[in-house]
Parts: structure tokens; sequence; C-alpha cells
């Protein structure tokens, strides 16, 4: 394979062994503020954020009134606001949508357009991160692979000194190439490539995003009656496929997934070439009575083994 996937592979072998870290363009931050900060936002959010009162940050969904995914984001802890941590492709839609329901509430959103985010991913990343923490940055627990996982937010200098501190501690930066690297071992979907405004929570396999027990918010009707009642047309599974290195052409996103007899069940949403495994390794949406374990599929020439369904207990 060409030097950059050598430079992904290498990157992935040292996140899985240590930790790496990269800078995150695709996130911006909010500053939530006001008293009613913390009642207001566990209105529109699918997880239950009376969680940070023992911790410092949640991973949460906000859904339309309809169920469907607006954004995935992070509510972080920060002395008199919140901050909020959302993906730069869905910030007007998910803003509009806050500000629709602030009625009498005492809270104002602020862009907060200086801060960065530099996120720590691998089983030493809270390790790493507790000795390069510096005070004008706030941290948070951010694992968002399962593999351990820690998040930085500040402007840009607090970040480049702890990029280099974490770099001086032996973590490596990783880039994009990197990152999907992780991810797609991993078998985790990411907002914008593998759920989004299409998407219902459980189809994606996110309910560990979602309180079953919390009082009301912006969506629940359909979130939980699709829970309680419903039952899901498609689902999200991760894939394996055996491949040649040499001509290799990866599935692109939105390739149709066939069966031997010509069915068409299911697409794909994100692939990679994973040079230690040696074969293709994706995630796609499939029709539920093709979603058993080895199932044999085939998208654009590649042949796809089911391994799992992403999220199944």
């Amino acid at each position: 394979m060409n030097d950059a996937v050598q430079s992904a592979t290498e990157q992935a072998r040292h996140v899985t062994q240590r930790a790496g870290f990269w800078f995150r363009p695709d996130l911006e931050v909010v500053r939530v503020q006001g008293d009613d900060r913390l009642s207001w936002l566990n209105g529109q959010v699918t997880n239950d954020l009376r969680a940070l009162e023992g911790a410092s940050s949640v991973h949460t969904l906000a859904v339309h009134v309809r169920g469907k995914v607006i954004a995935d984001l992070w509510a972080v802890t920060k002395s008199e606001e919140l901050l909020i941590v959302i993906p730069k492709s869905a910030s007007a839609a998910l803003l509009e949508s806050f500000e629709r329901y602030i009625i009498m509430e005492d809270v104002e959103l602020v862009r907060w357009p200086e801060a960065q985010v530099l996120s720590i991913v691998g089983p030493e990343a809270s390790q790493l991160a507790a000795a390069a923490t510096v005070a004008v940055a706030t941290g948070y627990a951010s694992d968002e692979l399962g593999i351990g996982g820690y998040s930085f937010l500040g402007e840009a200098g607090a970040l480049a000194t702890i990029a280099s501190s974490l770099e001086a501690a032996g973590a490596v930066p990783i880039d994009e190439s990197g990152y999907e690297l992780v991810r797609l071992r991993a078998g985790v979907p990411r907002f914008g490539v593998d759920f989004g405004e299409r998407t219902y929570p459980q189809e994606a396999g996110l309910k560990q995003l979602v309180s079953f027990q919390k009082g009301c918010y912006l969506g629940q009707e359909v979130v939980c009656t699709l829970e309680n009642r419903g039952k899901l047309t498609r689902q999200l599974a991760w894939f394996q496929g055996s491949a040649a290195e040499s001509g290799i052409e990866l599935p692109a996103a939105g390739t149709t997934l066939t069966t031997a007899s010509n069915e068409t069940p299911g697409e794909i949403t994100s692939a990679v070439y994973d040079p230690d495994f040696g074969g293709v390794l994706a995630l796609g949406y499939i029709k539920r009575v093709f979603a058993a374990p080895g199932t044999t599929l085939t998208a654009a020439g590649t042949h796809l083994t089911l391994q799992r369904v992403v999220g199944a207990e």
C-alpha cells in the first residue's frame, strides 16, 4: 500500500498500545449559560445530564421531535456554565433547534469560535492527559471508541502546549486516516458518516447514549415507542472482508450490499483497508431480516461477512 496507509497503520498500532492525539477540526464548542442551563439542556437531549454531578462529561444525542438524530454531542461541566462540543457539520441545525425551545428559561447559547478540541485516544489516554493538564484548558473524559479517551478544549496556545507534553510523554500525533482505521477496527459509528438525520438512535446501535429512565426530552415519545413497541427495519452492522492488497477498490459510502441471489438488503456507510487484517473493515446498514452474523454479501466486488450488529447486547 502507499505511504499514507502505512502511516495510518503505524498510528493505529501505537494508539492500540498506548495513545495517540489529534486536533479535531470537525468539532466546535458552544457555551450554555444561565441558571436553568442544566435542566433546560437535559430536556433537549437523550441521555441523563444529571450524571454530570459526578462526572466531567456525558455523551448524548439531540433528536428531532420525530426521533431522528440531529447530532451527537458531549456535555461538559465548567464552573458557572456548561459547554457542549458539537459537530461543525450539524451546528446550524442543532443550534436552531435549541434556540427554538428556549421559552421562559434563563438560558443563553454562546458560540466560542476561538476554542479548539484536542482528543487523546488509547489505553493510556487518561494517564497521559493527567500529566499534560494546564489550567487554561478544560479536560473531559471522551472515550468514543471504547479503548480509552480524553479530550481538552481551549484556545490554540493552551492546546499546543498540551500537544507538546503528550508527544514528549510518548503519545503520537495521528491524523484522520489513523483515527478512521482505529475507529473501523472497533466498529464504532461516526456522526455524518454512519448516522445522521435519517437515523433513529437504535438503528445505529446508539442506545448507550439514550436514557430510558429520565424525564421528558424532545423526541422522547418516538424513541421510547420504537424501543418498547416498534421493530427496526434496518440495523447498522460491522463487516470484514478478505481482499488482495494490490488493486483493492474500497466500497464507497452508499455502495449497495448484494446477496448471492441478487437481493439488495442494505448499503455501506464507511470502509477502510486494514493491512494488519489483510482485508476490508466496513460499517453499513442492512435490513433486519438479513442481519445475522455470518451473512455474506458483496459490495462493489468486495465480499463482506457480517460480524456483528452494532450495539447488539
